[in-house]
């Protein structure tokens, strides 16, 4: 399954995405459906709206680098 819509929301809202630093979060589209610190809690909760994309967001003190 392509991601493509997910992967370039993500690329394009760095500052929405830095808001949840250190959790999960799940985008199904153009939105983030769920969020936490549980992968199974915020995956569970994010099928409610489709098949997730999941993605960890790293720790404000960290950089990630694509």
């Amino acid at each position: 399954m392509q991601r493509t819509e997910e992967y370039n929301w993500l690329m394009r809202h760095p500052d929405e995405v830095s808001r949840y630093s250190g959790e999960y979060i799940a985008v199904v589209g153009e939105s983030i459906v769920a969020h936490g610190k549980s992968f199974k809690s915020v995956f569970n909760e994010a099928q409610k709206h489709g098949d997730p994309l999941m993605h960890k967001v790293p720790p404000a003190d960290k950089e990630m680098i694509i």
